[in-house]
């Protein structure tokens, strides 16, 4: 065993315990002065906080020297991939369809018309009274239907004389034939933008068909379309109607069921005022031709075809309503 004598210069890695082992790691402060002590306290101190400093040190080192690799928008990627299957699950929907469908077209019941060569008066309605050549009321049609509608109107024409007729493309011409040429320029007309009205009310969703075989309305008369023996065509692109639920509808409950016209209540024609047209009947005659010859006149039918509008439809310009003819 060493011995400590005084006067000798100690230090703590110098000194043995009593097994004979060496305290050079092992700390042992009970030898020392205070100040010295104090010393290796502090030193003691600042050690452990230096290895900790330095575990997290390694272990960052560890974790940038494994990510070297990966790109830094895969970091983030995998990052947000991780909330995301955390935090979100799969939420199924049912969408309905809403597809209710109305077809409610209003149509004159009955027409009338007259051929007069030598422009007598002819009593139109009431008080009216016309001396044009070709004299006829004017007539509607109104669309009540849920979808926007292009009405097509066929007029066929036949003549009653065997052909003796000759239908021509202009009123000069008609007027400017030869005295032997039976020469009529017939025309269908159709309005202008200008609201159509019956009896000075203007049309609406109570308008009854028959009340639409006498209208009033302004024409659109270079607009006209010349009438000729066989098909003739014009066509309208009329506005929807406007619908609600009878019932109501609410978001996320069950679609209505029962057909379209129990679930559906009529509010009225649409704002834009293109729900209702109208057209009437004009032209000319050769006043030279000898007309007191024919026996007959002339025989016109029409017939109405609609389908829903496909929105590429444009309307021709002083018109309220016509559109050109497929």
């Amino acid at each position: 065993m060493g011995s400590v004598m005084p006067g000798d210069v100690v230090f703590a890695n110098q000194i043995e315990n009593e097994t004979g082992e060496s305290n050079e790691n092992k700390e042992d402060n009970s030898q020392l002065d205070p100040q010295t002590e104090k010393i290796l306290d502090d030193h003691k101190d600042t050690g452990e906080d230096s290895t900790a400093e330095n575990d997290e040190n390694d272990e960052t080192k560890k974790v940038h020297k494994e990510n070297e690799h990966i790109p830094e928008h895969e970091k983030v990627a995998s990052i947000d991939n991780e909330k995301i299957k955390e935090e979100t699950s799969e939420i199924e929907t049912l969408v309905p369809i809403y597809n209710y469908e109305i077809d409610n077209l209003v149509v004159p019941t009955t027409y009338a018309m007259s051929l007069n060569p030598y422009e007598m008066p002819i009593v139109v309605k009431d008080d009216i009274i016309s001396t044009d050549q070709v004299v006829s009321r004017k007539y509607g049609v109104i669309n009540k239907s849920s979808t926007d509608k292009v009405v097509t109107i066929t007029f066929t024409v036949e003549d009653l004389n065997k052909d003796k007729i000759t239908f021509v493309d202009s009123e000069e011409e008609a007027k400017n034939a030869d005295k032997d040429s039976y020469a009529v320029y017939l025309s269908v007309i159709p309005a202008d933008g200008g609201k159509i009205k019956i009896d000075g009310t203007y049309a609406d969703i109570d308008t009854s068909p028959s009340s639409l075989s006498d209208v009033e309305m302004e024409e659109a008369k270079k607009q006209a379309i010349p009438l000729h023996i066989g098909e003739n065509r014009i066509a309208f692109k009329l506005s929807k109607a406007i619908y609600n639920f009878g019932d109501g509808a609410s978001l996320g409950e069950k679609k209505p069921k029962g057909s379209p016209e129990k679930i559906l209540d009529l509010i009225s024609l649409n704002p834009d005022g293109r729900s209702v047209t109208a057209f009437t009947f004009g032209g000319a005659m050769n006043q030279k031709a000898e007309w007191g010859k024919l026996l007959k006149g002339i025989k016109v039918t029409a017939t109405y075809e609609y389908e829903t509008a496909d929105g590429t439809e444009k309307i021709i310009d002083g018109t309220g309503n016509m559109v050109a003819v497929d």
